[in-house]
């Protein structure tokens, strides 16, 4: 995720996975292309063609390519999170008031049932809002994202949102005892 608006009142946070959607764009024109041509050969191959590849194409495209967005509104005392993909919009409204503040949390690649010795592991990362409870809780975690990553994002995601909150009320003395995200 990257800023894409940094305001002392609002901040914005988003992102667009633009090289798979283009990737999965053209797999499947050219799956649709060849698809047409070979229909006027044979119904039956043009057909399959069209829609098995197409329609890979285009499950492929729903199921990777989401905007997600995150708004950090100090005006509004809103947070608001969208994701959206060509299938489904999803958006989640918090108080500001009921973020605490943003961790990262980590796993190793593969999934927890992974027993091959021999299989190289690396570690991933997603940004998570800390929230805290209605009831009285514990804070509760609720993830950004449900995709874990390799890369540095998710970090300079988390130390965005910190660092806005730092500014908006001061420091955190939490923060300060915390370790930092990975």
């Amino acid at each position: 995720m990257k800023v894409t608006h940094n305001s002392p009142d609002l901040l914005i946070l988003e992102e667009m996975p633009w090289f798979i959607a283009i990737m999965l764009s053209l797999f499947t024109l050219a799956f649709a292309a060849i698809g047409l041509l070979v229909l006027s050969q044979t119904l039956v191959g043009g057909l399959v063609f069209l829609l098995v590849g197409g329609g890979m194409g285009l499950a492929g495209i729903g199921v990777f390519v989401e905007r997600l967005q995150l708004i950090l509104d100090a005006g509004t005392g809103r947070v608001t999170l969208r994701s959206r993909t060509i299938f489904r919009h999803r958006e989640t409204v918090f108080d500001l008031s009921d973020l605490i503040r943003a961790t990262g949390e980590s796993t190793l690649s593969g999934g927890e049932t992974s027993t091959d010795p021999s299989r190289v592991r690396r570690r991933v990362h997603r940004p998570t809002l800390l929230l805290r409870d209605g009831a009285g809780g514990p804070p509760l975690l609720h993830p950004i994202t449900e995709i874990y990553d390799s890369s540095r994002s998710s970090a300079r995601a988390v130390r965005a949102i910190n660092q806005w909150l730092s500014d908006l009320r001061g420091p955190d003395p939490t923060l300060d005892s915390a370790p930092p995200p990975r």
